[in-house]
């Protein structure tokens, strides 16, 4: 479904390279490593694919993704703990869940945007994320 959706939505970007489906093993011992189970969806996603080199990271890029914005910006942001980081524009915003309690938000996907810790609603979902993204909605 998201590996059809996002050839579909991508075509002529030459930069798009859909990456092998990550194992369940893989997203276990990423969701220990952050601290958080990841909703359904976004297991879903990885199962069919581990990053497409443009929008999607990999489990490997969620990992560092996450430790390195923790590490740079939890002193002044402390609430940066409370983000699921799993996609980005490219530009140094990335595409999150909210966290509560060790558990993703899955009814809205946010950006988070670099400069000022601002986040706002982008998408509902992850089907709807690749469409504005691909869209240049968002």
């Amino acid at each position: 479904m998201f590996r059809e959706l996002i050839s579909d939505c991508s075509k002529g970007c030459k930069y798009v390279r859909i990456q092998e489906p990550a194992t369940i093993e893989q997203i276990k011992v990423a969701e220990k490593e952050i601290g958080c189970c990841f909703p359904v969806e976004l297991k879903n996603l990885l199962n069919e694919l581990n990053g497409d080199n443009r929008l999607f990271f990999s489990i490997d890029e969620i990992i560092k993704t996450i430790k390195n914005i923790r590490e740079a910006f939890e002193e002044d942001y402390p609430d940066i703990k409370n983000h699921l980081f799993f996609a980005g524009n490219g530009c140094g915003d990335y595409y999150c869940y909210e966290i509560s309690e060790g558990k993703a938000d899955i009814t809205s996907i946010y950006m988070w945007e670099h400069e000022t810790n601002d986040t706002h609603r982008v998408a509902s979902n992850i089907t709807e994320l690749i469409k504005r993204y691909y869209n240049d909605e968002i």
